[in-house]
């Protein structure tokens, strides 16, 4: 019986400045792979025999190539970014490299669906980076090559790849409303369909301490905000997967602006004085009534004084009621009393 062997070939390749080997088993002769040749890049390949289990009977030495990158590394282009705008256009900018002249020009060429074109459309940002704008592309994987040119020096080209569909910019969020339950709600951008579980959203909410909130849902609810302030509320809206791939700068422009605004209330200065003046008020209307129904003469009427009225009894008397009336009704002697005898009627004998 013939032993079934079948023959793979193991790829591997590594950055100049990297330690790690990235690897893949293939079965053809012939791989296809995207490399950052600015930073120099190690590949090499092997054969591999199997038996039928897939174990390896036999291996062959490695077969090595390096391929160098051109131009002073000090003269390559440093934060090369690209922004992706609703999956229809893309700007892309980058710094100078750090020695390149002064005459340094530079060109960048794209590839999607093995169609290269060159970009036309440069500009300069208010950073000071160098950039291009790409009217059309599509969902595709794109190619990107940045390369300088200058009449001193070799100018080391750059190199990369982008996914359109891993981090889009969208247009800004819609029809932002703030509601009277301090609720505030946006709509999608209408250009597009949109699914709300695959974005984040932003609020700068002006007037608080942390102003910028992140929210999953196209609405939010305020709590324990000052009711007195003013507050300004705007929102914008990306791509949850650009924050996995710890892509920072494709939020969208901010949508359109809404005021919270301060409850009426009283100054408590004012809310004393008015106060004040019920209660002065009403004191007054108080004072009014019971003058006019005499009943401040009747609960408050004087007692009189005896001392004024009885001078003698307090003054000669000391307060002495008996002997001030014994002195008041005199006794005269023809009032004193004297002995009467009574006869006995003769008729009553009878």
């Amino acid at each position: 019986m013939k032993r079934r062997i079948d023959v793979r070939y193991l790829f591997e390749y590594k950055y100049f400045d990297s330690h790690d080997w990235e690897h893949c088993r293939i079965q053809h002769t012939e791989n296809e792979d995207t490399f950052e040749l600015h930073r120099g890049v190690s590949v090499r390949v092997k054969n591999v025999l199997l038996d039928r289990k897939q174990v390896t009977v036999k291996e062959s030495n490695w077969t090595v190539e390096e391929i160098e990158p051109s131009g002073d590394p000090e003269t390559l282009i440093s934060n090369f970014s690209c922004i992706v705008y609703n999956h229809s256009s893309m700007n892309c900018t980058w710094r100078k490299g750090r020695k390149a002249p002064t005459d340094t020009q530079y060109t960048m060429y794209y590839s999607q669906n093995k169609n290269t074109r060159q970009c036309t459309q440069y500009f300069m940002d208010v950073c000071g980076m160098q950039g291009c704008h790409v009217d059309h592309i599509d969902i595709e994987e794109i190619l990107i090559c940045v390369k300088g040119s200058s009449n001193s020096r070799t100018i080391r080209p750059y190199y990369t790849k982008i996914d359109p569909t891993s981090c889009v910019t969208y247009s800004p969020p819609v029809n932002l409303k703030v509601l009277q339950n301090l609720t505030v709600k946006w709509d999608m951008p209408p250009d597009e369909d949109y699914y709300n579980d695959f974005f984040e959203f932003e609020l700068n909410v002006s007037g608080l301490d942390v102003p910028l909130i992140t929210v999953d849902e196209p609405n939010y609810v305020f709590v324990n905000i000052n009711p007195t302030k003013r507050y300004s509320v705007k929102v914008r809206m990306r791509s949850k997967y650009c924050k996995k791939a710890k892509i920072w700068n494709n939020w969208s422009n901010w949508s359109n602006e809404d005021f919270i605004e301060p409850t009426q209330s009283f100054n408590s200065f004012w809310v004393l004085i008015i106060l004040a003046i019920i209660v002065t008020l009403a004191l007054l209307l108080l004072l009014f009534a019971f003058k006019r129904c005499k009943v401040l003469e009747t609960v408050f009427k004087p007692i009189p004084d005896p001392r004024k009225k009885f001078k003698t009894l307090f003054e000669e008397y000391n307060g002495d009621f008996q002997n001030w009336i014994n002195y008041q009704i005199p006794i005269s002697k023809a009032d004193e009393c004297h002995p009467v005898v009574i006869e006995e009627s003769p008729k009553a004998e009878a």
